[in-house]
């Protein structure tokens, strides 16, 4: 039989060659070493069986121990475990009789004497496992005798590298030489989530637009294989840049504002070819962009008195740069209105003061253009129009008896009228009594008879009506409002001339275009209220 020398120099020889595959790992002679170092006590029914201690053969304990021997901790994923037997064994009845737990393809390497036996993975053990091994009483040794209790022992194995935290950064573009400034840092966990916690931790919120990724790993990684491995969904193109055991990723362009989007480096690998583990998943979610909440005038607005024009904004803005892309523009004159721009001390409103006001009797667009963004860099834009208080009439009107729609609201009806045909430079109309009473005719009719229409009941028209009355026109047209839910009579006049006006010019016989019909010299008002309820009725003639 070979000695124990002859056995280290031979075999283990021979051990290296097997492993040959498994680069870049610790050797079986320095595992039994370890191995044996940590071995406890190991158990066998047979008369005076040594134990390994300290790599030194000493008599059993006198009380015998059912736990397995612990022949490894953290052991490399492709070195060997090594199991001391307290004398010869038969190879061939261990080989066949051992069971490994996990089941795992291993080579059988012995000592010359046959005592001591080398398990190698054929591939690698599983990261982050205990393994657990069993050869049942019963086995063969050496000298034809047998066990006459189990022999078991167990082993871990070394821990799998691991995304340790997450890190989200302001960056733009390709990744300085330096590492970029964190303003946020999550810890990646596989652990349970805290009970009181509302979101993983491994989820960065509110993260800018203009961000860059960071992963730091537990352990230095194959920088290929975990570039590869790197998945961002929806998918963006970027650069990579290493620092360390972290691994940075730059976009080469902006995320999209409000998305939330998911990170994995499954299947990435460390420097010696082993899988990550743990949390592999992460997600950030973008911050919405900035929006334009609110605006003064209101979108529409007529009569509008004053000098200044107010966005809010639902997040703070680049100010210079949104106060650069805000103009305001007279629609008569074609000019942009001069003025001053100021800001909220938490840049979330601006106000811009017009020189000497607005002109009475125009209209002007205010627009948010290209350019504007708020503090991520998000662009804004907005546009709409709002007309100002007419100039004081310089006409005179027709007297007219008194209605019952009250002759003060007739009147008020009247200005809104010619208001809006000042703003466009279209000569007012003349108020008629005849054409006011049957405007107003039609009013009552609808108020005491519960309808909503241009024609009456008996199917006659507005035109008929007028013809009916005597009254000779060229050119004639017919607007009609109602509101049913107790407003009052200006309250009524306002809202309608409002809905009037918001409709588009030229409309193709719309309430607006009868408004501002350059045929149309005389206008009848009639209004009848009653029940909570007013109608009111224009009619247009030439």
């Amino acid at each position: 039989m070979t000695s124990p020398s002859t056995w280290v120099a031979g075999d283990f020889r021979r051990l290296a060659a097997v492993g040959t595959p498994l680069l870049r790992h610790r050797s079986i002679t320095h595992l039994v070493v370890v191995v044996t170092a940590l071995a406890v006590a190991v158990l066998f029914a047979i008369p005076n069986a040594p134990i390994i201690k300290a790599g030194l053969i000493t008599a059993p304990p006198p009380v015998e121990s059912i736990l397995p021997a612990n022949v490894g901790v953290g052991v490399a994923s492709a070195d060997g475990v090594v199991l001391n037997f307290p004398g010869p064994m038969d190879r061939d009845a261990v080989r066949a009789a051992l069971r490994l737990t996990p089941r795992t393809d291993v080579t059988f390497l012995w000592n010359a004497d046959s005592t001591t036996l080398a398990l190698v993975p054929t591939v690698r053990w599983a990261t982050d496992q205990r393994y657990a091994i069993h050869v049942p009483a019963g086995t063969a040794l050496a000298d034809r005798r047998q066990l006459a209790a189990d022999w078991r022992a167990s082993f871990t194995t070394q821990t799998a590298p691991r995304v340790v935290t997450l890190a989200v950064t302001e960056v733009s573009g390709t990744p300085s030489a330096d590492i970029p400034t964190v303003v946020q840092q999550v810890l990646a966990s596989s652990g349970d989530r805290d009970a009181g916690s509302s979101a993983p931790d491994d989820v960065a919120p509110d993260a800018s637009a203009a961000t860059g990724i960071g992963l730091t790993f537990s352990a230095a990684m194959d920088h290929a294989a975990t570039e590869n491995a790197f998945l961002i969904t929806p998918s963006v193109p970027g650069a990579f840049e290493w620092h360390g055991t972290t691994l940075w990723f730059a976009p080469d362009q902006r995320l999209v504002p409000g998305v939330r989007y998911a990170i994995s480096v499954a299947g990435a690998r460390d420097a010696d070819g082993i899988r990550v583990g743990g949390d592999t998943s992460f997600s950030l979610a973008t911050r919405p962009s900035a929006q334009a909440m609110t605006v003064s005038p209101a979108i529409w607005a007529s009569g509008v008195t004053g000098q200044t024009v107010t966005i809010g904004f639902s997040q703070p803005m680049d100010r210079d740069a949104t106060a650069a892309a805000f103009s305001l523009a007279d629609t008569i004159s074609g000019q942009l209105v001069a003025g001053q721009i100021a800001w909220s001390a938490d840049s979330r409103s601006l106000t811009f003061s017009a020189e000497g006001g607005f002109t009475l009797g125009h209209e002007f667009v205010a627009t948010l253009g290209a350019g504007a963004r708020d503090a991520d860099g998000n662009p804004v834009s907005i546009s709409w129009r709002f007309s100002a208080a007419a100039p004081a009439p310089t006409y005179t009107y027709s007297p007219v008896p008194a209605s019952p729609g009250t002759s003060d609201m007739v009147q008020y009806a009247l200005n809104q009228l010619n208001s809006a045909r000042a703003s466009y430079g279209i000569a007012p109309l003349a108020l008629d009594p005849a054409l006011t009473a049957v405007a107003y005719g039609h009013a009552a009719d609808m108020l005491a008879n519960g309808y909503f229409s241009h024609d009456s009941l008996d199917g006659t028209t507005y035109k008929q009506r007028l013809t009916n009355a005597g009254i000779s026109y060229g050119w004639s047209g017919e607007n009609a409002c109602y509101l049913g839910y107790g407003g009052g009579v200006q309250a009524t006049l306002d809202w309608c001339h409002s809905a009037f006006w918001s409709e588009p010019y030229p409309g193709g016989g719309n309430h607006k275009d009868n408004i501002l019909h350059t045929a149309y010299r005389r206008v009848g008002i009639g209004i009848a209220t009653g029940s909570n309820k007013v109608y009111v009725v224009w009619d247009f003639t030439d």
